[in-house]
């Protein structure tokens, strides 16, 4: 009986052994799986809603500090955190441990003075904003469409346009018609012109819708009576904000230019010709990329060329014969220098209505009356109203008059050149003072001398 009970008492023991050998290992396993899914960390609560938790509080800090600066630089203007944070400690699973850019999201989301949008820029400036990424293209794509055509093959805008997604002031444009408003609008921009023929000071200021003076300013250094062909000159033009480069594939028909044959003519002068037999144009077919610039072509590269129509050439003959000093340009200089005090057509004077043929230039008693061009006098003497009159007729039967001179100093039958001086300015003749009368007729009908004279004097 004793051994017995001995027995029962050390198989307790070895059960409650077990037990406890049991628990422990439970224990164990049990502060293993929680140590695998959960950690200590701090809950965070701002204004008494809870955002997440941390493991050091280092990292809400550094991510405060990063709001504040983000928020600052999208506001333009110095920003701190005014809110009720409250950090403790707690056990929490793994999975709720936010990063670093996860609490500053949250953060952000929570600030009245920003949100998160689609946002259009140009050039790094932010034009406008909206919750719609598509409508914002669409904007971009009406801009296109005015340049664009069925012939499009590409488009480019000139400036930087991008279309992201972050956070952005809260007072960012985001009507869409204002937007489209600012895009499709025009600014003024410094632009370089080059002067062409017949180009003036003034001409070039007006045609620009500038003043002289604006026009003075941007060019300084230019001396605006003495412009010349291919000088450049800083103005003002008005641009598109946005500039719009396309290309275009077209094809079209293009003139081929007569091809010219000289051939020696002893028969004329020296920079004479005469077309002896006139040549056709032909025809081609062109493919070509052309390139614009807000509508305004900038650039054409020729891709084939097909010839639809041959060109036959045109024969000229080129002078060969020294010309002679008296030959005639068919050009006409003035015979003297002045003022002209009556044009050709009608007028009032001694006493009553008469039509003057020509010009009558000023010009002092005794000054050197010139030969307008080379060829032969045909009449030099005393003429009626005229009074002392040398008529040169030209190489091209066209005759000039001077009239009203004091002196002659030429012969009829005499040849004379161009710039020869054939007389001298007085007043003979029906005349009020000391000037020269210069008259053009062609097949003896009068003229209007300034259709033949140089512009310039």
């Amino acid at each position: 009986m004793k051994n017995k009970l001995l027995w029962l008492i050390s198989n307790i023991k070895v059960k409650k052994n077990l037990i406890i050998f049991m628990v422990t290992v439970l224990a164990a396993i049990g502060i293993t799986v929680i140590r695998s899914l959960y950690v200590p960390a701090y809950e965070i609560t701002i204004n008494g809603e809870n955002i997440g938790a941390v493991a050091d509080t280092s990292v809400f800090e550094q991510t405060v500090d990063s709001v504040e600066t983000q928020v600052s630089e999208i506001l333009g203007e110095e920003y701190k955190l005014d809110s009720n944070v409250e950090m403790s400690k707690a056990l929490v699973p793994k999975e709720r441990l936010g990063s670093s850019d996860e609490m500053k999201d949250s953060l952000l989301n929570k600030i009245d003075k920003i949100n998160k949008s689609y946002i259009l820029t140009v050039d790094g400036v932010i034009i406008g904003a909206s919750e719609d990424k598509s409508l914002l293209q669409g904007i971009l794509d009406k801009i296109v469409s005015k340049y664009t055509n069925e012939n499009t093959t590409y488009y480019q805008f000139e400036q930087d346009v991008s279309i992201t997604y972050d956070y952005v002031a809260a007072s960012t444009q985001n009507d869409l018609e204002a937007i489209y408003e600012i895009l499709a609008s025009n600014k003024e921009e410094a632009v370089s012109y080059t002067v062409v023929k017949g180009d003036t000071f003034s001409e070039i200021a007006a045609n620009n819708g500038m003043r002289l003076s604006e026009l003075m300013e941007l060019n300084p250094q230019v001396e605006i009576d003495r412009l010349k062909i291919g000088d450049v000159l800083n103005i003002k033009a008005s641009v598109p904000f946005l500039s719009v480069k396309t290309t275009e594939n077209i094809t079209y028909t293009e003139e081929i230019e007569s091809p010219i044959e000289y051939v020696d003519d002893a028969s004329l002068y020296v920079g004479e010709s005469r077309t002896m037999s006139e040549g056709t144009t032909g025809t081609s077919q062109i493919n070509a990329d052309v390139t614009y610039l807000n509508g305004r072509e900038i650039g054409r590269n020729v891709i084939k060329s097909t010839t639809l129509a041959e060109p036959t050439k045109t024969v000229i003959a080129k002078g060969t014969a020294p010309r002679p000093v008296t030959a005639s340009y068919g050009k006409y200089i003035w015979p003297v220098l002045g003022k002209v005090t009556s044009a050709l057509g009608s007028r009032y004077i001694f006493g009553g209505n008469n039509y003057h043929r020509g010009l009558d230039i000023a010009a002092p008693y005794g000054t050197d009356v010139k030969a307008s061009d080379g060829g032969s006098v045909t009449f030099s003497g005393w003429s009626a109203s005229y009074g002392n009159l040398v008529i040169i007729t030209h190489d091209n039967g066209t005759q000039t008059y001077y009239a009203h001179n004091s002196s002659l100093l030429v012969s009829e039958g005499e040849k004379v050149y161009r710039g020869q001086a054939i007389a001298k300015v007085g007043s003979t003749g029906q005349s009020t003072g000391n000037h020269s009368h210069f008259e053009v007729r062609v097949n003896g009908v009068v003229r209007n001398p300034y259709d033949y004279l140089y512009a310039s004097r």
